[in-house]
């Protein structure tokens, strides 16, 4: 699931004239085929201005490296891409090659019916599996009805942590140290309260924050050695969502809304105005993902950490993953838009494109080259650390809305529910879980 939050906006689709000289220079640096007319529908989700540009920059290149290939280039939100995706598809008015949503919900049920295409082939001709770790690209893979085993059907660009940003100018004024492990920030969090601080930045009328925060906290509580029970329950092998663990963490959420914790009005605000909020110096704390990195850093003060651990807890989860994969849908009718596809698909998850997303301030999914030395943020440079940690220690969690079809609705139509009080935490975690049961049963 790609977090972006930002308003729908559709960018038109440009063409662009290949520069004589960027086009020699990228044909010798990627070597790649020969001239050839055609023109390649592809979708994408990077709606940011930041991420934007970075897709752009690598739209140019590959057709500067590929002459008489013009890209005509569709940006989609998140909330937008899973409307429209599968019925543009269907109806065969869609993109060529797509960025797609992980999980039951979107990659699943397209693969279902026959408009995703593997990509095992360029994963061996391209050397993807080499780029990155198998773990990452089993998020990709189905099996009819079974999630992470089988064909693969994508493979993404960015690498995603949720986790926790905070505002040290707000916290170092109001006395309170970064947190070392959970006791200690539930600790910094009455500190904040009793300042008048606001101690989370929160926005629940739209998008997904309240949604990272409950899996992010019940994942901080998982050790990766355990981690199999969330494992299952994500590729749709069974299990509970119905467990302690996620009552206690929606229980806390609760309190945290209800006791005054979250920045006033939250209810009121969408995940995209309370993150330019947090921008802006409203909050010490906010719980969300590394897609952010890019505006975020306009504020020199915010720093982005793991949740911290409760004690006894040595190597914690964190949701996260990669971001919406690439992918090649049913519309590639012939082999030769197949190849063109893979072509395009290798250059948006290779080393160079890699060393454009760090240079612009985002984490990379793939490696960035032996040689490169781009001048990373600190927030990069903060989040590739974690993203090393937590693949040394096999601790990448996931989004719970991958866990079947419907379950992103069900959670989004919950969490509003749960912060008012409208429903308790045993009924906000009864709901996901009669979600899952019932996907599990139809699966059958």
């Amino acid at each position: 699931m790609n977090r972006t939050v930002k308003s729908i906006s559709i960018l038109p689709a440009y063409r662009l004239k290949a520069a004589v000289a960027l086009a020699g220079a990228a044909l010798v640096s990627f070597g790649l085929s020969a001239a050839r007319a055609d023109d390649l529908a592809v979708w994408d989700d990077q709606t940011f201005e930041g991420q934007s540009a970075v897709i752009e920059q690598l739209n140019k290149e590959f057709e500067a490296a590929h002459p008489g290939v013009t890209i005509k280039r569709t940006a989609r939100t998140f909330d937008d891409m899973k409307l429209t995706l599968k019925l543009a598809v269907s109806a065969g008015d869609g993109p060529v090659i797509t960025k797609v949503n992980q999980g039951a919900g979107d990659m699943g049920a397209m693969v279902k019916e026959g408009l995703l295409l593997p990509v095992d082939e360029y994963i061996k001709k391209y050397g993807w599996d080499k780029r990155q770790s198998d773990s990452v690209l089993a998020r990709d893979r189905w099996e009819g009805a079974k999630f992470g085993v089988g064909k693969t059907y994508g493979i993404s660009g960015l690498g995603e942590i949720v986790g926790l940003y905070y505002n040290k100018k707000i916290l170092d004024e109001a006395g309170v140290a970064l947190p070392k492990t959970f006791e200690e920030l539930l600790a910094d969090l009455d500190k904040l309260k009793e300042k008048g601080v606001a101690p989370f930045m929160m926005g629940s009328a739209k998008q997904h924050l309240a949604l990272h925060m409950i899996g992010a906290i019940d994942q901080a509580h998982i050790d990766a050695a355990n981690r199999a029970e969330l494992d299952d329950l994500i590729y749709g092998k069974g299990g509970s969502w119905n467990t302690k663990g996620n009552i206690e963490s929606a229980k806390l959420v609760q309190k945290w809304a209800q006791g005054g914790y979250f920045y006033p009005g939250f209810e009121g605000i969408s995940g995209d105005d309370a993150v330019q909020l947090f921008i802006s110096g409203q909050g010490a704390f906010l719980i969300s993902g590394t897609w952010y990195f890019g505006d975020m850093q306009n504020n020199p003060d915010i720093g982005f950490m793991a949740i911290p651990a409760p004690k006894g807890i040595s190597k914690p989860m964190s949701v996260g993953g990669v971001d919406l994969a690439w992918a090649i849908t049913s519309l590639a009718k012939d082999k030769a838009k197949q190849d063109l596809a893979g072509e395009y698909i290798d250059y948006m998850v290779s080393e160079k494109a890699a060393e454009s997303w760090a240079a612009a301030g985002y984490l990379p999914a793939t490696s960035l080259p032996a040689d490169a030395k781009p001048k990373l943020t600190p927030l990069l440079t903060s989040g590739i650390e974690m993203w090393k940690t937590l693949n040394a220690n096999d601790a990448l969690g996931h989004y719970p809305d991958w866990s079947s079809p419907t379950m992103l609705k069900t959670i989004d139509d919950n969490t509003p529910l749960l912060l008012s009080g409208k429903v308790t935490p045993e009924a906000f975690v009864d709901a996901m879980d009669k979600d899952y049961q019932a996907y599990l049963k139809d699966k059958k």
